[in-house]
């Protein structure tokens, strides 16, 4: 129907949902006695645990009492109203909820890991999953996410080629399912003790071809990992540390269109599929997810030698830098990946791995005062290991082609913490006598900036901006 037709058509109100502003399709009342349509509401209490009409407490999983009398009153208007072009809303389908996650979830005690090999159950659980965050936190406080861990152990195990193709499906669901409803941090810790099979079945799915179940996989690694004994993540294997750089590689190569089976995983989906997002995973929301992950194993491993000469020796500086050129300087990435270098970075082979890739020392300088005061610690960090600790006229002279030298003179001239200031001034003092060299190198401005005071530095740029 037409604009001018439209106008004409006077619709009741209380066929309005408050929320949506729209024709109530699915109707439903909350214990507030308001009614709202249910999609509206459901993902307004996934936000805001309140009734938006009048503001009463509403937990998420709150009842929401199916209005009939008002869905029939609406579709008998939407059927007078035919011929002037309204169409008529269908009845909706009665959603999946409590009892039906209650039913899973007696089976899956029931029958165990049988039950999760059955045809339908793993997608019927995913289906629940979708429905809401109400139905996520049933499914982990039955302990869903236990037989699902057992079940990717199960999986991974077997043996027999024309098993694992039987399964490879079934691995796949049961991995998106995980990622759906996730561990609780207080169950993580307990749940590796008692199976010591889960790190080594994580790590043969980590060292497998399919991507998206390798993202899956370093979420979950990370969830169980967050808030477990030092010892276990101290003393994780080189195949975890193997299959997590291979993973940032493959990011890499989507991000440089070099792997097409991966930058399609990647791309967005196309106009028509984004209005089916509801009902599936958004699968480049779950790849930033675990990109975030694997920097944050990567950066709480490193902590100790051991597992900095693993991640040296598998290529992980490299991969680290072609991760930042190829990204665009998201701040909580840009942390991370330089956190993680300035500890690669402190062993020598490290540092010659950081120095041996061109775009190094660039790629860091460019992030500074760029991203965030934590950023410019960590590459001042880097720039200052680095620096101290190699060949002295390589470094310098790369530093200076690729206006590193600039950017820590900058450093002393702004508004800037003292210990910054202090990093910097202790870079440019150490090289000073081979920065002369360098025809491009004002050497009056560097012994003024080498000899002011931080005071009287942040003194100068006060004046200089005027305040």
């Amino acid at each position: 129907m037409d604009h001018e037709e439209e106008e004409e058509i006077e619709i009741p109100n209380y066929f309005i949902c408050p929320i949506s502003l729209e024709i109530m399709k699915d109707p439903v009342t909350t214990v507030s006695g308001i009614t709202y349509d249910r999609q509206s509401i459901v993902q307004w209490l996934e936000k805001v645990p309140s009734c938006p009409v009048t503001k009463q407490p509403l937990p998420v999983d709150s009842d929401l009492t199916p209005n009939h009398m008002l869905r029939r009153l609406i579709q008998h208007w939407c059927v007078e109203n035919a011929t002037r072009g309204v169409v008529r809303i269908p009845t909706p389908r009665a959603p999946p909820g409590k009892p039906n996650i209650v039913e899973e979830i007696k089976n899956l005690k029931k029958f165990g890991q049988e039950a999760l090999g059955k045809e339908d159950t793993l997608k019927k659980l995913e289906v629940l999953a979708l429905e809401g965050e109400s139905n996520r936190r049933l499914m982990c406080e039955g302990g869903v996410h236990k037989y699902l861990i057992l079940f990717v152990v199960k999986c991974t195990r077997e043996e027999e080629e024309e098993e694992q193709r039987r399964i490879k499906g079934k691995l796949e669901e049961s991995l998106r399912l995980l990622h759906l409803i996730g561990v609780p941090l207080n169950e993580a810790r307990t749940i590796l003790i008692e199976n010591d099979r889960i790190l080594e079945s994580l790590t043969l799915v980590l060292n497998q071809q399919d991507f998206m179940n390798k993202a899956y996989t370093i979420v979950l690694l990370r969830n169980l990992t967050e808030n477990t004994s030092s010892h276990i993540v101290e003393r994780l294997s080189a195949e975890i540390f193997r299959g997590i750089i291979g993973f940032v590689k493959d990011v890499v190569s989507s991000f440089n269109h070099v792997n097409p089976s991966v930058c399609a995983t990647v791309q967005p989906s196309n106009s028509r599929v984004r209005h089916k997002a509801p009902s599936k995973l958004d699968h480049s929301v779950v790849i930033k997810q675990a990109v975030t992950a694997a920097l944050m194993i990567l950066l709480e491993t490193s902590s100790w030698s051991r597992n900095r000469t693993i991640l040296v020796d598998l290529g992980a500086v490299s991969e680290l830098i072609e991760l930042e050129i190829s990204s665009k300087g998201e701040k909580r990435t840009t942390e991370l990946v330089l956190g993680i270098l300035s500890r690669l970075c402190c062993c020598a082979d490290g540092r010659a791995q950081f120095l041996a890739h061109r775009g190094g020392i660039a790629i860091v300088t460019k992030r500074m005062l760029r991203v965030s005061a934590a950023a410019d610690d960590r590459a001042l960090s880097i720039l200052g290991t680095v620096s101290k600790y190699s060949p002295e006229n390589e470094v310098v002279e790369e530093m200076v082609s690729v206006g590193t030298v600039d950017k820590l003179c900058s450093v002393l001239r702004i508004d800037c913490s003292v210990s910054l200031k202090e990093k910097a001034k202790e870079i440019l003092r150490d090289h000073f006598d081979e920065l002369k060299k360098f025809p491009c190198i004002d050497v009056t401005l560097l012994t003024k900036l080498l000899n002011s005071s931080p005071k009287d530095l942040l003194t100068e740029y006060y004046s200089r901006v005027g305040v």
